[in-house]
């Protein structure tokens, strides 16, 4: 048992510590590096490099890596999220796929000039827990995901196409999560169509803030997920 278990662990340290001294392009040749308690990188999809707000930029991966156990083997798999400000990495993030929730992250101390300029932006008082708190809240921007094409009702409890939802809305436009942001600028715009809202001024920055930068989104059509795009 404790070789099993020393194996497991020996192997997510490695890939962490090559995650967390690593930047873009060198991710990017992951197969190409030479393990020492790794067998194998299985799985490998470079998903998006996208901008976000204020010249924050975002890298995606998806790593499958492979472990002897016993007389096999063992597949963790992990999201990888790289954040660049100004050209410099602030913060590492790894995600493990599994129904518990686990990660490893490595943060830089720069992040937090991003985190004040989104704060002064959005009139928010917000934190590092904050952003990693949204990054980690997956959402998808997209009506009818799924074999069914069912129409979504309601995000996090919350139901669309409710005035009386209209503050949510407008929290989820200050969200670091930017499918999050369009769910809550989607949601507004359907009620200014309808003339039942009127937005004050900060309100009315936002809103068109998030339209005018138009960002690379999540998105989904029928089954398929994953796809990155931009809605406007």
């Amino acid at each position: 048992m404790f070789c099993q278990k020393d194996n497991y662990e020996l192997a997510r340290k490695e890939f962490e510590n090559f995650i967390f001294s690593s930047d873009s392009t060198k991710i990017q040749n992951i197969k190409n590096e030479n393990f020492e308690n790794i067998s194998e990188i299985s799985r490998y999809n470079h998903a998006v490099t996208r901008d976000l707000d204020f010249g924050l930029k975002e890298s995606i991966f998806y790593i499958t890596y492979s472990y002897n156990f016993k007389s096999g083997f063992r597949y963790p798999g992990a999201k990888i999220h790289l954040f660049y400000f100004k050209n410099k990495i602030v913060d590492r993030l790894i995600i493990y796929e599994g129904e518990k929730l686990k990660i490893a992250n490595k943060f830089d101390p720069e992040i937090n000039n991003y985190i004040n300029i989104h704060n002064t932006f959005y009139n928010t008082k917000t934190s590092i827990e904050d952003f990693l708190k949204d990054i980690l809240h997956q959402e998808i921007f997209g009506h009818g995901c799924g074999f069914a094409m069912i129409k979504i009702k309601q995000i996090d409890g919350v139901e669309l196409n409710n005035i009386k939802n209209v503050e949510q809305y407008i929290k989820w436009m200050k969200s670091y999560n930017s499918e999050k942001q369009m769910w809550g600028y989607s949601e507004i715009n359907k009620l200014l169509k309808k003339n039942l809202i009127e937005l004050d001024s900060d309100e009315s920055k936002i809103y068109n803030h998030i339209k005018d930068r138009n960002l690379v989104i999540e998105t989904c059509s029928g089954c398929t997920i994953g796809i990155f795009e931009k809605v406007f």
